[in-house]
């Protein structure tokens, strides 16, 4: 009975390692010895050019398969996520990541958390060989914890950012192979059931301009899914806003400015609002065919049931900022000159404008004191006008 325990432990192991190590390093023939019987991916070492620029499109300039930016708020690389992740591999006794032979910005790099994944495996099977039990269920809830706080949690997110890039290459089938793997470790352990638990989700913000709801947008812990860059493309062609094959997903940022100044928020809103709805609805069947990581999933859905919510009150209203709670600010700006004057105040009206902030210009002669906005809790000492 151990004994099959410990070859099925080291089965997982080594098909874990293996598929870290395929998204990891660089296609060529040192692959030869692991991926050169098995026919679907036997390209992988042939050293062809065309599938060493698939690495290279899908991996360092497509999607960056880190759990930091998947799981942070802002969707960058870094944080207490990768933090997380480095002091859980010394806890388990993995120091692979030190290593740094790879072409990868952080230890949280989805081919080195498969791999940490295997060294778990690995450290149960010796447990069942050596007939210590105890030590082996020790070595299995040690593996349920790892999948649990983190691949369960974000990895088969970032597979399905990375699947239409690897499409009709090699890459396809690692893609599909660790996805599928993922699934069955999830069954096999239970991870994250959801138990009747609340999901429970940090706010969006009220206030906000171009430059912070792109960053909303193309974060996927606070859109719920990633954006994929064909989205913006669209996005950008309902208003004739210049995009390029190679331009990268940060330029959403630009066709927002650009329709919020022309009022076309709510056109260029629409297809990045369906392709976060769809999302949703492939979370919430994921959540129903996986109970076993039902949590996780209502986790991703509730995400994106939020941006969906969030964007719709934009789409709306067609402006930036709708805060449900508004703080108004006076100020007066004096001058001797007057054509100076106005010209710096529409500098810094269209500045105030951009950034998302709702700006009246006060006629000259009028008391603001009269405004009904002006109360005692918003006065401010500047002069004004009589």
């Amino acid at each position: 009975m151990t004994a099959d325990l410990a070859l099925l432990a080291e089965r997982r192991a080594g098909l874990a390692g293996l598929l870290g190590l395929l998204l990891l390093e660089e296609p060529g023939p040192q692959l030869a010895d692991l991926v050169g019987t098995l026919p679907a991916l036997a390209a992988l070492a042939g050293g062809d050019p065309v599938i060493d620029s698939d690495y290279e499109r899908i991996f360092l300039r497509g999607v960056p398969i880190y759990e930091s930016v998947f799981r942070n708020d802002d969707g960058q690389h870094g944080g207490d996520t990768l933090v997380n992740v480095v002091g859980r591999y010394k806890r388990v006794g993995y120091n692979e990541h030190t290593e740094q032979r790879w072409r990868i910005a952080g230890a949280d790099h989805l081919g080195l958390e498969l791999r940490c994944y295997a060294h778990l495996c690995h450290n149960e099977a010796t447990a069942w060989r050596g007939d210590i039990p105890d030590k082996a269920v020790e070595a299995v809830e040690i593996e349920r914890a790892f999948l649990a706080d983190h691949l369960a949690a974000w990895a088969q997110i970032a597979l399905a950012a990375v699947a239409p890039l690897a499409a009709g290459s090699p890459y396809e089938h690692v893609v599909g192979a660790v996805g599928d793997f993922l699934r069955e470790e999830v069954v096999r352990l239970r991870p994250a059931p959801l138990l009747g638990q609340a999901i429970e989700i940090d706010p969006l913000p009220t206030n906000f301009g171009p430059f912070r709801l792109a960053r909303l947008i193309l974060s996927p812990a606070t859109a719920g899914t990633w954006l994929q860059s064909n989205v913006i493309a669209h996005a950008a062609e309902r208003i004739g806003s210049p995009w390029r094959p190679s331009d990268n997903r940060s330029a959403l940022r630009h066709v927002i400015e650009t329709a919020h100044d022309s009022g076309d928020l709510a056109y260029i809103l629409q297809p990045i609002l369906m392709a976060i709805r769809v999302a949703g609805a492939e979370h919430a069947e994921r959540a129903s065919a996986e109970p076993e990581n039902e949590a996780n999933w209502c986790i991703w859905r509730a995400r994106t049931s939020a941006m969906s919510k969030f964007l719709e009150q934009i789409i709306a209203s067609n402006r930036l900022g709708t805060a449900a709670t508004m703080v108004t600010e006076y100020v007066a700006v004096t001058g001797a000159d007057t054509a100076l004057l106005a010209d710096a105040v529409d500098v810094a009206v269209a500045e105030l404008r951009k950034q998302g902030f709702e700006v009246d210009r006060v006629p000259d002669g009028i008391d603001v004191t009269s405004l009904p906005a002006f109360t005692d809790e918003n006065r401010n000492s500047f002069p004004h006008h009589p």
